[in-house]
């Protein structure tokens, strides 16, 4: 499939190839989709949570945070 996505991403991509990470310009494309789709992911957990906490259904931070240090063996602050 071939797609025309203009002169700045065309200078991207060749910059991202210059530097030698990338062996073609499918795979930096199919890169950027791969990280777009991860940060798309993020974002709609940290819209979940948001929502999940305006509805009450957090919990305090003084009870997480006593949970995970216990979990990993992390000291309590002074």
């Amino acid at each position: 499939m071939a797609v025309q996505l203009g002169s700045e991403i065309d200078q991207l991509i060749d910059e991202r190839m210059a530097s030698g990470r990338y062996t073609s310009r499918e795979e930096v494309v199919y890169k950027a989709l791969r990280m777009l789709t991860e940060h798309e992911a993020t974002l709609a957990d940290i819209r979940r949570g948001l929502e999940e906490a305006r509805a009450g259904l957090g919990r305090p931070i003084e009870e997480f945070d006593a949970e995970f240090r216990a979990r990993y063996g992390i000291p309590d602050q002074p």
